[in-house]
């Protein structure tokens, strides 16, 4: 209806136009009669109406719409559909004029809290921040040199990274500052972070260590996790009830309780898992050693194994919801499913890099992953060089 309309007010000029100059002409005929010395004074004044009209109507059939030729100038004036989506790799992090050490940086893990702003952890004491979806990134001071291993956010300002050694820092300015809590001794390393809220979260190491703070990290209490397994990777739901976390030798142990009674899940295999994501209290996906991503729909009751199409150790695993997903590991792989993990394939990525180890998105067309040698790559359509 709306190109109806449109049509109708590009055409009533014209006839208005028209009409007008035949009731101008009748009305000379009726006041005045056909005699010659009346005729030729308004012969005159026809003519010149006359081409006025026709000047209009020759106009008004330039911008008639059904012509066709302005909608193809209008399209043509369109800016093209946006290109296919691609992993771009982006510069590498940090830049080499601020290389903490001689060696590449290893990025470990990352966290967003929107489609702009993100952080990532890494070797040498490395933390990376950035504003613009990660176009630019600014390294962080952190007074340290281990390896961190995970990092979590709550919101934009206030965050947590955990490491070796038992290492906490604590951050309420975005990274401005991080500012070391008195950290879990006793551990080798402590390998995931969760937090919930400001002061409630949890963190899990080494011999099946699991331990939890209601005090924003400054003291950690530590739980009855029934496994001596060296756990890796820990999900909790925002309810600060249910949980997850996953490490060797298969091993799966869940909470319904905030972490009161953790109890073993039975996995179905042998190998390394090193990544957990939960969407809700029912719908997860575990990644771990050679190609294997398990999946559960009633809160790891049972655990099906997928065909991940990969051989390759799948570090870090993400879920956008429950259809959507992306596995990263070894030889560069990045998997990717749309169908909730019934079929899984993988997608290229520009630059080689011993393993991608983290991965998340914000959206279908925007995310982040990171890797070995400090390389980073964005999800979208192909930046400019």
């Amino acid at each position: 209806m709306k190109a109806a309309q449109g049509q109708n007010r590009s055409i009533l000029p014209c006839q208005v136009t028209t009409s007008l100059f035949r009731i101008k002409w009748l009305r000379i005929k009726l006041d005045e009669g056909y005699n010659r010395s009346t005729m030729k004074n308004h012969t005159r004044l026809s003519l010149l109406i006359f081409f006025l009209v026709a000047g209009v109507l020759s106009a008004c059939s330039s911008a008639d719409p059904e012509d066709g030729s302005s909608s193809q100038a209008s399209a043509a004036s369109q800016p093209e559909a946006s290109g296919p989506l691609l992993w771009n790799i982006l510069p590498q992090f940090p830049p080499r004029d601020e290389v903490i050490s001689r060696r590449l940086l290893g990025l470990n893990d990352l966290t967003m809290v929107d489609a702009n702003t993100a952080w990532i952890v890494g070797t040498d004491g490395g933390i990376g921040y950035t504003t613009n979806s990660g176009i630019d990134w600014v390294l962080q001071k952190t007074g340290t040199a281990v390896n961190l291993t995970s990092v979590s956010f709550v919101d934009a300002a206030q965050g947590w990274v955990v490491g070796t050694a038992g290492t906490l820092l604590h951050t309420t300015d975005s990274g401005t500052t991080w500012t070391p809590l008195e950290g879990i001794k006793g551990v080798f390393s402590l390998d995931g972070i969760d937090f919930v809220s400001a002061t409630t979260g949890w963190t899990v190491s080494d011999t099946g260590g699991v331990y939890m703070s209601s005090d924003g990290g400054v003291s950690w209490t530590k739980q009855e996790s029934n496994t001596k397994q060296d756990l890796i990777d820990i999900v909790m739901l925002d309810d600060g009830q249910n949980g997850w976390a996953v490490g060797w030798s298969g091993t799966i142990i869940h909470t319904a309780d905030a972490g009161a009674t953790w109890t073993e899940q039975n996995s179905g295999v042998a190998g390394i898992l090193n990544g957990v994501w939960f969407i809700d209290a029912n719908i997860g996906t575990i990644a771990g050693s050679e190609g294997t991503i398990l999946r559960t729909a009633d809160g790891g009751v049972t655990w099906t194994q997928q065909t991940s199409n990969t051989t390759a150790d799948l570090i870090g695993i993400f879920f956008f919801d429950a259809q959507n997903g992306w596995a990263v590991g070894s030889k560069n792989t990045i998997m990717n499913t749309t169908d909730g993990g019934t079929t899984w394939t993988q997608q290229k990525t520009s630059t080689s890099s011993d393993a991608i180890r983290a991965v998340v998105f914000t959206s279908l067309d925007s995310g982040l992953s990171a890797g070995s040698g400090g390389h980073i790559w964005k999800w979208g359509t192909k930046l400019e060089d």
